[in-house]
C-alpha cells in the first residue's frame, strides 16, 4: 500500500521537482500544492480527512504547518549543494549580499561561504516576524542583494530590494522522501479525525476588519478576505501595511488627523470602496472597527488601461552599478523627494515604469496608491468614464485620490483627451504627476498637435532613462538576477552563463533594451541542461542577434519616431526625421526613401505650410 502524501511547496519550482521524482516511486502517491506560510493554512486543514499519512513542505511553511495538523511533517532540507549553487552564482556581484534566514541555513551558509573564501554576513532568525527586522539591519548596513527562503526574498520584494531564493536541489528532495518511508513506519495513524478550524458564518456583504493598537489585523470577514483577493483566514494576524497599503494609509491618516471616525473612498485590488471608520476597543486598548462597501468594479471593462502595480518598486531594484544608471538614480532620487511632476523619457524596454515605481516609493506618498494609465490604450470613451465617473461610482479625482497617477506613453494622448486630463488636473490638486513617454519632452513640444499647457503641467522636471547600450557593463549583473529569478520559477540550479555566451549577449545593441534581453536570457535558460549556460545551448538564439552592417547607426534613433496621429501627420515626421539624417540632402534622402525630388519637394512643402 502507498503513503498518501501531501506536499506542499512554497515556490513552483519545487512543486515541478517533487512530482517528478515521486513519479518514478511506486511507494509514494504524491499530491503538490504550490503554497507559502499562510497560504498553506486552507490546503492542509483537510489534509486528515482527505485521508493523507504525512505532510511534506519547507523551511518556514513546514514549522507553520507542524503547528496546525496532527499529521507527521517531514521538512525538504536546504542542503550545503543547495547554498554551494547560490553562492557560487553571487560570489561575482559589485552588490554587497546578506543571507537571511532560520539558523540552519545561516550556520549551512556560514561553512559554506568559509569553504570558498567569501565573505557574506548572515542574520540568523528563529521566527518569520524577525524577518523584517533581519531585512532593515542588512540594508542598513549597504546590503542590496538578501539570500533566503521564501518569506525573505517576499519580504525584501515588498521593501522594495532584490531577494534571492535557496531553492532545495533533487539531492535535498530525495532526502526528504527517503525520510518520509521511515517516519511513515515510526508514525501510524491513528489520531481521530478533527475539524481544525470553525467556518465563519457572514451573510454580511459588507466587509469587516478589526484592527488592534498597533494596526495587526484580529478579525476579518469572507467579504474582507474577498475584496483584499486572500484566502479565508489568511488576513488575522497580519499587519495591515502588508495586506492593505490603501488601507493602511487611511488609518494612518485618520490617527494623524485625531478622527473617532472618518469616512472616505479607497481603491484596492481594482475596485472602488466607501470606507468607514471608527474607534473601537480591543483588548481594552484603542483599535479600529473598518467596514467597507464596495460601490463598483473599478476597472470595468471599458478601463483596462487603469491598473494598479501587483508589488512595491525602490530605486535598489534597478539593477546596476555603471555611471550612466547611478547618473538617473541620483537625479531621481532628488525628484522624489519633490511634489512638482516628472517626465520620464527614454526608449522602450529601458524601464520607464520600474523608475517611475521607485519615485513613487521614495516620495511622500509611498503608502498610498498608485495607478498606472495606459494613455496609448485608452479611448477617449474610456478616458471620459476614468475622469467623470459614473452614476455609481465617482471620477478618479472625485474619491479623495493623494497618491500617484503615472500616465504611461502619454505622447500617444488623443487631442481630445489631452483637454480632458488638462481639465481634470488643474481642478484636482493634490495629486502626484509621473508621465512617460518614448519621444522626447523637446520635440513634443515643437509638435503643434500637442496640448502645449498640458506639456508644461506634465514636465515641471524631466529625467532620462539610459538605454542598455549605455550601459554596458550592467548586463551581467541583470543576466545573475534574471537567472535567480528563473531559478526560483522553474526549480532549476543554473549558476552561470558561460563566458563566450556572455560576450556574445555585451556585443549586440539591445535595440529593446531590458525587456529584450529577458526574452533572450529566459530562452536560454529554458535551453540550458545543467548548471552553467553552455555555447552550444545558446548558440541558435544567438544567431538571431547578428546585426547586420550599419544597425548600431539605426539602434541609436529607435523609437524616436511618434506613431500616434493621422497617416499623414506620421508620414510628415518620417520624412523630416529622414532629411534631419541625411543632412537635409534632398538626393540622399530620395535614395533611401525610394521616391523622387519632384514627390518629396511636394510632401515636403505640404508639411511645412502646415506648420507655419
Amino acid at each position: 500500500m502507498s503513503i498518501r502524501v501531501l506536499a506542499i511547496a512554497p515556490y513552483p519550482g519545487l512543486k515541478d521537482l517533487l512530482s517528478e521524482i515521486a513519479g518514478d516511486d511506486d511507494s509514494i502517491e504524491l499530491h503538490v500544492e504550490t503554497a507559502d506560510l499562510q497560504e498553506a493554512v486552507p490546503l492542509v486543514e483537510q489534509a486528515e480527512r482527505q485521508g493523507y499519512d504525512i505532510i511534506v513542505s519547507r523551511g518556514g511553511t513546514a514549522t507553520l504547518i507542524r503547528k496546525l495538523v496532527t499529521l507527521p511533517v517531514v521538512d525538504i532540507p536546504v542542503s550545503g549543494y543547495d547554498i554551494l549553487r547560490l553562492l557560487t552564482l553571487v560570489k561575482n556581484a559589485n552588490s554587497k549580499v546578506a543571507i537571511i534566514g532560520f539558523p540552519n541555513i545561516c550556520h549551512g551558509a556560514a561553512a559554506v561561504s568559509s569553504l570558498l573564501d567569501i565573505d557574506i554576513p548572515a542574520y540568523a532568525v528563529d521566527h518569520e516576524s524577525q524577518v523584517m527586522d533581519a531585512l532593515r539591519r542588512a540594508f542598513r548596513s549597504g546590503v542590496k542583494i538578501v539570500l533566503g527562503d521564501v518569506v525573505t526574498v517576499r519580504t525584501a520584494q515588498e521593501m522594495g530590494y532584490h531577494g534571492m531564493l535557496i531553492t532545495s536541489g533533487r539531492e535535498s528532495v530525495l532526502e526528504a522522501l527517503d525520510l518520509v518511508r521511515r517516519v511513515y513506519e515510526v508514525y501510524r495513524r491513528g489520531r481521530e479525525q478533527m475539524h481544525f478550524l470553525e467556518q465563519i458564518l457572514d451573510a454580511d456583504a459588507r466587509g469587516t476588519l478589526v484592527l488592534d493598537e498597533t494596526r495587526t489585523i484580529r478579525y476579518a470577514n469572507e467579504a474582507v478576505c474577498q475584496f483584499l483577493g486572500t484566502m479565508s483566514g489568511q488576513l488575522q494576524g497580519s499587519g495591515l501595511i502588508l495586506s492593505s497599503p490603501p488601507l493602511a494609509a487611511l488609518v494612518k491618516q485618520a490617527e494623524e488627523g485625531m478622527h473617532s471616525e472618518l469616512e472616505q473612498y479607497v481603491h484596492i485590488q481594482d475596485r472602488q470602496f466607501r470606507v468607514k471608520m471608527t474607534r473601537h476597543p480591543v483588548d481594552g486598548k484603542s483599535g479600529w472597527l473598518l467596514q467597507l462597501e464596495a460601490l463598483e468594479q473599478w476597472r470595468i471593462e471599458q478601463l483596462n488601461p487603469v491598473r494598479i502595480p501587483s508589488r512595491v518598486v525602490s530605486f535598489d531594484q534597478l539593477i546596476g552599478s555603471s555611471d550612466a544608471l547611478q547618473k538617473a538614480v541620483n537625479r531621481a532620487k532628488k525628484f522624489a523627494a519633490s511634489d512638482r511632476s516628472i517626465w520620464v523619457c527614454g526608449e522602450k524596454g529601458t524601464g520607464k515604469s520600474l523608475f517611475a515605481q521607485a519615485l513613487h516609493s521614495a516620495s511622500r506618498r509611498g503608502d498610498q496608491s498608485f495607478y498606472i494609465v495606459s494613455c496609448d490604450e485608452m479611448t477617449d470613451e474610456q478616458t471620459d468614464l476614468l475622469l467623470s465617473g459614473t452614476a455609481h461610482a465617482p471620477g478618479l479625482f472625485d474619491g479623495g485620490f493623494g497618491g500617484t497617477l503615472y500616465l504611461k506613453n502619454a505622447d500617444r494622448l488623443t487631442r481630445y483627451a489631452q483637454t480632458q486630463w488638462l481639465y481634470a488636473l488643474r481642478r484636482s490638486g493634490g495629486v502626484r504627476l509621473i508621465t512617460s513617454s518614448l519621444v522626447p519632452l523637446s520635440k513634443l513640444q515643437q509638435r503643434t498637435e500637442y496640448n502645449s499647457e498640458l506639456l508644461l503641467l506634465l514636465g515641471e522636471l524631466q529625467l532620462n532613462v539610459p538605454s542598455l547600450r549605455e550601459r554596458p557593463e550592467d548586463l551581467e549583473e541583470i543576466v545573475r538576477v534574471m537567472i535567480a529569478d528563473y531559478n526560483s520559477e522553474s526549480g532549476k540550479q543554473i549558476v552561470g552563463i558561460r563566458d563566450q555566451v556572455l560576450e556574445r549577449l555585451a556585443q549586440y545593441g539591445w535595440p529593446g533594451n531590458i525587456i529584450e534581453l529577458e526574452h533572450t536570457v529566459r530562452e536560454m535558460l529554458i535551453l540550458t541542461k545543467g548548471h552553467y549556460t553552455e555555447y552550444g545551448e545558446a548558440a541558435e538564439v544567438l544567431e538571431r542577434l547578428q546585426e547586420p552592417d550599419g544597425n548600431r547607426t539605426k539602434i541609436e534613433s529607435y523609437a524616436q519616431i511618434d506613431l500616434s496621429g493621422t497617416f499623414e501627420e506620421i508620414e510628415a515626421r518620417i520624412l523630416w526625421h529622414v532629411l534631419q539624417e541625411e543632412g537635409l540632402n534632398q538626393s540622399k534622402a530620395c535614395k533611401r526613401l525610394g521616391m523622387n525630388r519632384t514627390t518629396l519637394w511636394r510632401k515636403t512643402n505640404k508639411m511645412f505650410k502646415n506648420e507655419t
